[in-house]
């Protein structure tokens, strides 16, 4: 459930199906991309002013038509917090289809529980290029969990149609399903800005209607920097230091 990771992910609201939000496999193991290696790692203060935090790392590594990953990521405090940890493939199935999963697992930490819990968690997802202009995901996340066993890794999925609005625009449409929260509907917009800086941005329906950031990207490096408001608990600030090799 934790294991979204990059500061574009919650720039972009926070839909794992976006393609544009693609961060070593994490987010959706379906979406290939096409560098030989992909890394980094990030970081959010979950609200700003509480001891929430989260952050992570991933690496996926190209051979050919497939890719192949793993991430880790951390959501919580020092009493109680929520672990995962997955590896991933994605199969390259040709120029216009992807397909890929990742599986791993999610684990409790709390300090006044001697055990802890652990879940099998994981994804399936897929990435369609339709023409020049269209492109759509989707990804279903722990199909195989109950919605209300206590665990941390419940069912989710999410929808993503992209439209290229011109060679440095891009917006489209997202949806995300969680079987615990009310579905989530949206918008999202990319814009590349010279050949640097990247503005991104989402409106959508839920506690968090607003998210936006801004990604700078330098050789083979981007930084990014986002974040999203809710409407009762305010502003959630990310980033994320994301390496390519192509």
């Amino acid at each position: 459930m934790f294991a979204q990771q990059g500061a574009s992910y919650w720039g972009l609201g926070g839909n794992e199906a976006n393609r544009d939000a693609v961060f070593g496999l994490s987010n959706n193991p379906g979406v290939a991309y096409t560098g030989k290696a992909m890394g980094g790692v990030w970081g959010q203060q979950r609200f700003t002013g509480t001891p929430l935090v989260q952050g992570g790392a991933a690496l996926a590594l190209r051979s050919k038509g497939s890719m192949y990953g793993g991430d880790f990521s951390y959501h919580g405090t020092s009493n109680f917090s929520v672990n995962a940890a997955h590896l991933s493939l994605c199969q390259v199935i040709s120029s216009q289809f992807s397909v890929g999963f990742s599986v791993g697992y999610t684990t409790l930490y709390q300090s006044m529980l001697n055990n802890r819990p652990t879940w099998l968690s994981g994804r399936l997802g897929a990435s369609f290029q339709m023409n020049d202009k269209w492109d759509a995901s989707a990804v279903i996340v722990n199909p195989w969990n109950r919605t209300y066993d206590g665990g941390m890794a419940v069912p989710a999925g999410a929808l993503a149609l992209g439209y290229k609005i011109n060679p440095l625009t891009k917006g489209g449409f997202q949806y995300r399903y969680n079987a615990q929260n009310q579905p989530v509907y949206g918008i999202a917009l990319r814009h590349e800005y010279g050949k640097r800086m990247v503005f991104n941005g989402a409106l959508q329906t839920g506690p968090e209607p607003f998210s936006g950031g801004i990604e700078y990207k330098s050789g083979s490096a981007v930084f990014a920097f986002s974040t999203r408001y809710h409407t009762y608990l305010g502003f959630s600030p990310a980033f994320s230091l994301l390496w390519t090799k192509r």
